[in-house]
Order: C-alpha cells, then sequence, then structure tokens
C-alpha cells in the first residue's frame, strides 16, 4: 500500500498544566468523601484494601491513593518499555461501525412522528441490521416500552435472539434479571455452561458524578461478576456545568479525581486498575438537556485524553463521536455526523458506535441508520489508500492515449479499477440539475424509502428451531410474572 493515512498530533496540552490538574484531582480525591451504597461484599473489598468506610460515606486516605499511582506508575513503565518506538503510527484501513443506544422511543419510519418504542420496532431492527455485511451492535438501540416494566431489558434480549443471526449484547439492571438471560442462552446453546460463556451482559459500574456510586448500579455487575468472573467496569458520564465546575479546567480536575478513585476502587475489588473511563459530557443551559455533540464536548473530551496519556501511557486523541441532538433524521443529525466522523477519522478513530440512534440514544431511528451507513461507507473508502505498481501507474497506457483526449472511460483498465477505487453513493444525488429536476429526492427521502423496503423484505435470520422459540416465550411468561409479583 503505497498511500495510508498515519496519525497526525492533532491537540497540543501543556505538560505543566496537565501536571497541575493531575495534582489537584489528588488533593480533591484525598479530601472528599465518597458516598456508596454498595452491597456487603463489595464495601468489604473497599474496607479491606484500606479506604476508611463508615456506612455509605468511603473516604480514600493518602496511603490508599498512593498505593493506587504506584500500580499506575508501574503499569505505564511496563507499557513504556514494552512498546516499539515508531515514528509513524500506520492506521487500520478498515472502519468498524456498530448500532448502539438503548432508546425508549422511536422515530417512526413512515413519518418521523416520535412514539414509544416496541418490541416490533426491535424485530424489524434486527432483520435490517443482519442485512449489511460487517454491521455490528453493541446496545439493543430500542428498549420496547410494550414490554412489563420490570422484564423489560429480557425482552429486549429474547426479541433480538428471534429476528438476529446471533444474540447481541443487552444490560441488565437488575440481579434478579440476570438469572433468565443465563437461562435464555442456555436455550440458544443448549447448555448452561457455555451460556455462561457466551454471556454478553457486560459488568459495568455507573458512576453519578460527583463521587456517587447507588446500590442498583452495583448488584447487577456484582452477580454478573459472580458467575462469569469478569472484573468490574465503571463508566463515569460527568456533565459538565452540573456534575463538574463549568471551566475546563475545573471539569478536568474533577473528573481526574472521579478516574483514580475510580481505579482505587477496581484495584479493591478486583486488583486491577481499570484505566482511563470518563465519557464527558456538556450541559446546554438553554435547553437544559446534556450533550453527546458539540464543539464544547469535543475539547473536553479531547482534552482529557493527555490526562489519561500522562497517568497511564495511552496516546492522546480527538474524542469525536457520531452523536448528535437531532430527534429526527435530516440535516442536523447528518450536519453533527458529518462534523464528528470526520474529525474522528483524521485523527485516527476507525470505530464508531451510535449508528441508528438520534437525541443522545434516546431515539432510534431505521431511517437514520441507513443513512448512517452511506456515511459509514464513505469513510470506509476513505482510508482504504491506494496502491503503486506498474499496471496501476498505467504508464504506457497513458502514453498511447493521452494525445488521443479524454478517452479512458473505454479502456478495460479503467474497467478493471473502477470499481475499486470508486465509491457509488445509494442515498446521496450526484446527478447534474437537469436530470435531477425531471425525477427529484433528497437524501432523506431515499434513505425513507431503502428503509421501509428493508423493513419489509429483510430475512430474519434467527437459526432457533420452532421448540427453542416455544421455551424463550415461556421463559418470558415465567419472568414477566414472577418478577412482575416482586416488584
Amino acid at each position: 500500500m503505497a498511500f495510508s493515512w498515519i496519525l497526525p498530533q492533532c491537540s497540543k496540552f501543556d505538560l505543566e498544566d496537565i501536571d497541575k490538574i493531575i495534582a489537584a484531582a489528588i488533593r480533591v480525591l484525598e479530601k472528599t468523601a465518597w458516598t456508596i451504597d454498595g452491597t456487603p461484599e463489595f464495601m468489604g473489598f473497599l474496607s479491606s484494601f484500606g479506604c476508611e468506610v463508615r456506612g455509605k460515606k468511603v473516604q480514600f486516605s493518602t496511603l490508599v491513593v498512593e498505593k493506587a499511582l504506584d500500580r499506575i506508575k508501574q503499569e505505564r513503565e511496563q507499557k513504556a518499555a514494552s512498546a516499539q518506538a515508531e515514528k509513524e503510527q500506520i492506521l487500520p484501513t478498515q472502519i468498524e461501525f456498530s448500532t448502539s443506544g438503548q432508546a425508549l422511543w422511536c422515530s417512526d419510519p413512515e413519518t418521523d412522528q416520535l412514539r414509544a418504542a416496541t418490541e416490533k420496532d426491535l424485530a424489524n431492527l434486527c432483520r435490517v441490521i443482519n442485512s449489511f455485511p460487517g454491521l455490528d451492535r453493541s446496545h439493543p438501540t430500542f428498549i420496547p416500552q410494550d414490554a412489563p416494566l420490570m422484564t423489560r431489558e429480557l425482552h429486549s434480549f429474547v426479541t433480538i435472539m428471534l429476528n438476529s443471526d446471533k444474540p447481541y449484547r443487552v444490560s441488565a439492571y437488575s440481579p434478579e434479571v440476570v438469572k433468565y438471560f443465563v437461562e435464555a442462552l442456555t436455550i440458544y446453546y443448549g447448555s448452561e455452561k457455555k451460556a455462561l460463556t457466551n454471556l454478553l451482559l457486560p459488568c459495568k459500574v455507573w458512576i453519578n458524578t460527583p463521587f456517587m456510586i447507588s446500590r442498583e448500579t452495583i448488584e447487577a455487575p456484582m452477580e454478573i461478576r459472580r458467575l462469569t468472573g469478569q472484573p468490574l467496569v465503571y463508566n463515569p458520564m460527568p456533565v459538565v456545568g452540573i456534575a463538574t465546575p463549568v471551566t475546563p479546567a475545573g471539569a478536568l480536575v474533577l473528573i481526574t479525581a472521579e478516574v483514580l478513585g475510580v481505579n482505587v476502587i477496581s484495584l479493591a475489588v478486583d486488583d486491577c486498575l481499570c484505566g482511563w473511563c470518563a465519557a464527558p459530557l456538556s450541559f446546554d443551559m438553554k435547553t437544559g438537556i446534556h450533550n453527546q455533540w458539540g464543539p464544547e464536548t469535543i475539547v473536553i473530551g479531547t482534552a482529557q485524553t493527555h490526562i489519561a496519556a500522562q497517568l497511564f501511557g495511552t496516546r492522546p486523541s480527538v474524542r469525536a463521536t457520531l452523536g448528535t441532538g437531532a430527534k429526527t433524521p435530516g440535516a442536523q443529525s447528518m450536519c453533527e455526523r458529518s462534523f464528528g466522523v470526520g474529525m474522528g477519522v483524521l485523527a485516527g478513530i476507525r470505530s464508531f458506535g451510535g449508528l441508528a440512534t438520534l437525541a443522545h440514544s434516546d431515539v432510534g431511528s431505521v431511517v437514520q441508520l441507513m443513512m448512517d451507513m452511506e456515511l459509514m461507507q464513505a469513510v470506509a473508502k476513505l482510508v482504504e489508500g491506494f496502491c503503486v505498481d506498474e499496471e496501476e501507474m498505467a504508464e504506457e497506457l497513458i502514453v498511447e492515449l493521452a494525445s488521443k483526449g479524454a478517452v479512458f472511460l473505454d479502456t478495460e483498465h479503467t474497467a478493471k479499477y473502477f470499481r475499486r477505487y470508486q465509491w457509488f453513493p445509494e442515498l446521496m444525488d450526484r446527478r447534474v440539475p437537469m436530470s435531477w429536476k425531471d425525477n427529484p429526492a433528497t437524501m432523506l427521502e431515499n434513505a425513507r424509502k431503502k428503509a421501509l423496503h428493508l423493513i419489509k423484505t429483510a430475512p430474519n435470520k434467527c437459526p432457533l428451531d420452532q421448540t427453542q422459540k416455544t421455551e424463550l416465550a415461556k421463559l418470558l411468561q415465567t419472568a414477566d410474572k414472577e418478577l412482575g409479583e416482586a416488584q
């Protein structure tokens, strides 16, 4: 490959200022008690590690913080010693992309009107996703609101199993529902052992910034940890200006203190670091809503990667995503999407999630997915690079034809290579105006037409037989009854 993209230095953060922020964060962490409503086992881990536990209040002493900082330093030095020095990092020539979200709302594919998401919406989306080669998924996109409250995540999981080529991840938010996920996978794989091996539930503990962890975010991950042996992972999503100071410097001090505290907790519970795990959002004072996209979000997200690099030896990068505040597919969603993806891919990002989501993942849309895939396919073509060899330089062909004018379109060389090096949009329109006006259509209209066609025609690739499907239906009925009564 003669032409390829490399990772440029996209931003700069003065090391002296980074050290000031880290030092202030350490002081904040040592002075500020956390509020943690953990299980007895969880709180016991913290106490045994040396944390001062008084009821729900947890204080990280200087000794405990230094223990974590020493471990961080050791692992950073090991990483630096084992890493090969490279002047240039050659980036992958492929793009990875996935759907995500846990939306309670659906942007109706026919009208764009917002309504409660249903199991049918999720089933349709599953079949549509399977019609795109290479399209992965993390979260289910829709959480059906026509399912019972206490088992909605289980209904999401079973709906995916019944309408997809394989099970995909759905988060469980209560310890009681976890066993039903295991039972569902046991039906799918035929054995509980294989079910536990393939249990897709993340052991994720959500942090309520500043410095708070509630019982409901600990119980389910601890049960999953017990079943699978996975270490807990942690996810602070601080909203700058609400959960932190509004100034970037102040926000970074609090975020860094919280990340360091989470690493103390991770060492106490699982004897491992979790690294930099924060995903800060901004707050719109005008509308009173958090934002996953916007210049202020990108700035604070990018700045934190420099602090992460100083602490954990990672590489600074631009934090740009597919996030959008738009509630329906259209100009705003694609403007924000394209801005984030463009910045991200040029900064070295090669994996993008959040396809099919709107309104910061609160809304799901099959129509938006069509436009997202067009954007991803364009980016995939962009990062491929190209080859230089005798045949592709086409020297003899140029000598033969250049004097005859622009006639390369007629050659076998063009017929052989044009599909490899050209991109053919399906939804964007490249026709000349005189041709377009006789049959006008916008990208949004084309996306809607394609979405409705796939909803009707995309095959169900579920590999389960009728007996397994019946068993899953019975499992849902049992869970609805048992967990509904327990409510």
